[in-house]
C-alpha cells in the first residue's frame, strides 16, 4: 500500500490545522536541526572510542580489539578503558 498525492495532502492539510502556518517554519527548522545534532553526535562518539585490546584492569583477561566486554570477568569496554584512564593519570 503505497501513499498517494492525495493522501500527503490530505496529511499535510492536518498538519497544517493543527500547527497554524506561522508555526510550521519553526517546526520544521527545529527538526532539521534535531537531525542535524543527532549526526554530529554519532560521528564524535564514533571518533572517541579507544582500543579495548590488552589486559583487562581488573582481571589482567586478554581482551580483544573488537570486544564489548572482558571474556574473563564480564566487565563492559567502557569499564575497562576508564579504569585504564585512571590508572595513567594517577
Amino acid at each position: 500500500m503505497s501513499v498517494g498525492p492525495t493522501e500527503l495532502i490530505i496529511v499535510l492539510l492536518i498538519v497544517l490545522v493543527l500547527f497554524g502556518a506561522s508555526r510550521l517554519p519553526k517546526l520544521a527548522r527545529s527538526m532539521g536541526q534535531a537531525h542535524k545534532e543527532f549526526k554530529a553526535g554519532l560521528s564524535e562518539d564514533a571518533s572517541k572510542q579507544e582500543r579495548v585490546e590488552g589486559p583487562c584492569p581488573f582481571c589482567d583477561g586478554k581482551v580483544p580489539d573488537d570486544a564489548k566486554f572482558c571474556p574473563s570477568c564480564g566487565r563492559p569496554a567502557a569499564d575497562i578503558v576508564a579504569a585504564r584512564r585512571q590508572k595513567a593519570a594517577s
